[in-house]
């Protein structure tokens, strides 16, 4: 998946277009425990990873979920 398709997957998870790859996830009002279910699933369903919620946690910014899914 390349930038531009994960940056559209998780502008319409957040329902929110003004996201960017720099955006603290702490900062995002929409970024909750349903955004990270969405999340979790379309890592599943779109890269066939499975990404632990504790992982997710982990993360600051946008750019660290991208990176759960283009990481080996």
């Amino acid at each position: 998946m390349n930038e531009k398709e994960f940056m559209a997957k998780i502008k319409a998870i957040l329902d929110n277009e003004d996201v960017t790859m720099d955006s603290v996830l702490a900062d995002i009002e929409e970024w909750d425990s349903l955004s990270i279910v969405s999340f979790v699933a379309m890592a599943n369903a779109s890269c066939g990873k499975k990404i632990a919620p504790a992982t997710i946690r982990d993360c600051k910014i946008i750019q660290d979920l991208y990176g759960l899914l283009v990481s080996e």
